[in-house]
């Protein structure tokens, strides 16, 4: 998990909380388990960008990947409740974020933690190689005919 309860306090009141996690009517408490299942499911968005570059589960946790994750798991509580349409700037983070995700596997940003060894004979190039077998006709092979 890249985030807690704690973070989401950080940028939500308590009441927020409530309203977005709670099903009974009148909402009452904090849902622990739809935070855990909107957390959970940042975590999964953020791994499936992140695996084949770093080594998982991201242990500490990067800051950069903290934020990203409060920001996913706002969204998908919001998204529980949200009848209509997301509100702007909600849809405008998650998007974002997406972007940001999309640059850290690139490998455009780096988040200071470990990379992933590359597999042993694996050879880092900046395009694709091609080989053939050596040719046929060359110069000094058709020399004279």
């Amino acid at each position: 998990m890249y985030c807690d309860l704690d973070d989401l306090k950080g940028v939500m009141s308590e009441k927020q909380l409530i309203q977005l996690t709670d099903d009974a009517v009148p909402p009452a408490a904090i849902n622990q388990a739809t935070v855990a299942l909107a957390i959970a499911g940042a975590g999964e968005l953020i791994d499936g960008y992140l695996r084949g570059r770093y080594a998982l589960p991201l242990d500490p946790v990067p800051g950069l990947v903290k934020d990203l994750a409060v920001d996913i798991t706002v969204y998908r509580l919001l998204k529980r409740r949200a009848q209509n349409k997301m509100p702007e700037n909600i849809s405008e983070d998650y998007k974002n974020t997406l972007k940001i995700l999309g640059e850290i596997q690139k490998g455009a940003i780096t988040i200071g933690a470990t990379e992933k060894a590359a597999p042993p004979g694996a050879v880092s190039v900046g395009g694709a190689a091609v080989t053939s077998a050596d040719r046929k006709f060359t110069r000094d092979k058709m020399k004279g005919l």
